[in-house]
């Protein structure tokens, strides 16, 4: 798993878990469509002082010889200063950006659907 972090103005921490609110990976994993394999993992990037946080689910699949993954993203803004969250993920050729703001309106498990590519890089940022 290839995770990519970058910040305005803070430094991340990369952890497991995190303490969010994240379903568990059995249940939150995206639906498979008859690949022969399946494997899922989460990650969460949070950053200190606790501005805002992004947590995901990654899972990866063998479909007829091409590797694909897909992800269940939540991005949190945890801090009302006029800034916002973002939590991008991207897949092979396939990307795309979650915002969240203003505190307290986050994404929750948004799921990005299956694309090309053997690993998801998830990067945060704040502006």
């Amino acid at each position: 798993m290839n995770v990519r972090k970058s910040f305005a103005l803070a430094t991340a921490t990369l952890a497991l878990g995190g303490g969010l609110a994240v379903a568990p990976a059995a249940s939150a994993a995206p639906a498979s469509t008859g690949a022969a394999s399946q494997s899922c993992r989460q990650d969460s990037i949070t950053v200190p002082s606790d501005r805002g946080a992004v947590a995901y689910i990654e899972c990866r699949r063998n479909n007829h010889g091409t590797w694909q993954s897909s992800t269940q993203i939540w991005v949190y803004d945890k801090k009302a200063d006029g800034k916002c969250v973002y939590g991008t993920v991207k897949i092979g050729n396939w990307s795309k950006t979650y915002k969240a703001c203003p505190k307290g309106n986050d994404v929750r498990g948004e799921r990005s659907g299956w694309h090309n590519g053997y690993d998801a890089q998830v990067t945060m940022s704040i502006r």
